[in-house]
């Protein structure tokens, strides 16, 4: 019977799919673990990213709208939580000096796949000047012995590697490749591509001349900013799309990066510029108006989208995978007014910050497939499995959740078939 059973794996194995495990936490449950206070130095988190380079993905960065309270300083500042969700989890808190115009207002950050990161500002004039519009997105060198490292009491304008200024209250961004982000500007009410092509080399870190970048206006999208509210963004990596929150007009949207031509050049504003454009014919759409209240955080994972709405604290589950989207489902965090941003770490766990209670949650769910209860899927589940199906083991009632993968209330074959998916990823 047994060697019935694996012969059936063998032949099901390339034809079912697994249940996909962000669903996981609507099915089956979750808990929800503080992993950050404001004594770590969170003041007003707006956003959170992992690390991209994959002997770094345990780096959990937060970037903050303000400096600690026991910093004191002007400027935006991040926390780094290393060995993110450990037992060994430790916080690193910093600041560069200058970041006073660098992170002013601090709203979003995301990490390239060249190391690199870059924030979003959520003001006017990052020179806090009351007529001025100089203001947009700085590009950083996540190199520990660089980034608020050097130059912090000059010559150069601290560590920071390049800048561009021309959006104004923007309040979202995503890393499409390199030095190349995409940005909500919210003083344009639009979408911008940002090409800062070369940054300085290391020799320059805090350089001024910006002169290089390329920037990118998408008019025809129109988005609306809700002030001290973050509108993030994110790409989809399998086909180039990108989604991001329109808060103010309660809803997400999808660009496709690939479409739109130059239709016109700009002048920029305050600064020299390889180029300014204005695009046009770009390929997006709304995918989500119903139940949005106030839209903020978004993550794309294996083929779901998960939308925080800061109104209500839920975060909602959305189906991406056809054409037609669909919700899922929803974890109620029960904190209105708090959930600025989310994000699907390394081991599928989801984490979001919580801008005025200074705090970084992270929610885990239960281990689907972990028949034995040891927190990890090996083979030894396999074989309780299979003895469980031929009747020569009765597994757990408490473990039964965690068995039945495909939810059909049934422990059979095709959970069998699943926790082997899971297994040999």
């Amino acid at each position: 019977m047994k060697l019935y059973l694996l012969i059936l794996i063998l032949m099901f194995h390339d034809i079912l799919f697994s249940q996909n495990i962000i669903d996981n936490y609507i099915h089956i449950g979750n808990s929800t673990i503080i992993r950050g206070s404001s004594s770590d130095g969170l003041k007003i988190p707006r956003d959170l990213d992992f690390h991209t380079d994959p002997q770094r993905d345990d780096e959990l960065w937060v970037i903050n709208q303000t400096s600690a309270v026991f910093d004191g300083s002007n400027g935006g500042s991040t926390v780094t939580f290393y060995n993110a969700g450990s037992n060994s989890q430790w916080a690193e808190y910093r600041k560069d000096s200058f970041s006073g115009h660098f992170m002013h207002t601090a709203s979003a950050i995301a990490f390239s796949d060249n190391g690199g990161f870059a924030n979003t500002l959520d003001v006017q004039d990052a020179n806090n000047s009351p007529g001025g519009y100089f203001s947009g997105s700085t590009l950083w060198d996540s190199d520990t012995s660089i980034y608020a490292r050097i130059h912090q009491n000059g010559p150069e304008l601290g560590s920071h590697w390049d800048m561009i200024h021309q959006s104004p209250y923007s309040i979202g961004i995503a890393a499409q490749t390199d030095n190349i982000y995409w940005i909500f500007d919210g003083f344009h009410q639009t979408i911008v591509k940002y090409d800062f092509q070369d940054p300085h080399p290391d020799s320059e870190h805090g350089g001024e001349d910006h002169s290089d970048g390329i920037v990118y206006r998408y008019d025809e999208v129109n988005v609306n900013r809700v002030p001290g509210l973050s509108s993030h963004m994110d790409i989809d990596e399998s086909n180039g799309l990108l989604y991001f929150c329109d808060t103010g007009n309660q809803r997400v949207l999808r660009l496709n990066t690939s479409s739109g031509f130059i239709a016109q050049s700009l002048n920029p504003y305050g600064e020299n510029l390889a180029g300014y454009y204005r695009m046009s014919g770009a390929d997006f759409e709304t995918i989500i108006t119903d139940s949005l209240n106030q839209p903020t955080g978004i993550d794309i994972h294996e083929n779901r989208l998960l939308i925080s709405d800061f109104a209500t604290g839920d975060i909602i589950i959305y189906n991406i995978e056809t054409d037609e989207i669909y919700e899922v489902g929803r974890i109620n965090t029960g904190l209105t007014n708090e959930v600025m941003s989310v994000k699907v770490g390394p081991d599928n766990t989801i984490w979001y910050v919580c801008t005025n209670l200074n705090e970084l949650h992270q929610i885990v769910g239960i281990l689907m497939g972990d028949i034995n209860s040891d927190n990890l899927l090996s083979f030894f589940d396999i074989l309780l499995l299979i003895n469980h199906l031929v009747g020569s083991y009765v597994i757990e009632q408490e473990n039964q959740n965690s068995a039945d993968i495909n939810f059909d209330g049934v422990i059979d074959i095709f959970d069998l078939i699943h926790v082997c998916d899971l297994i040999n990823g």
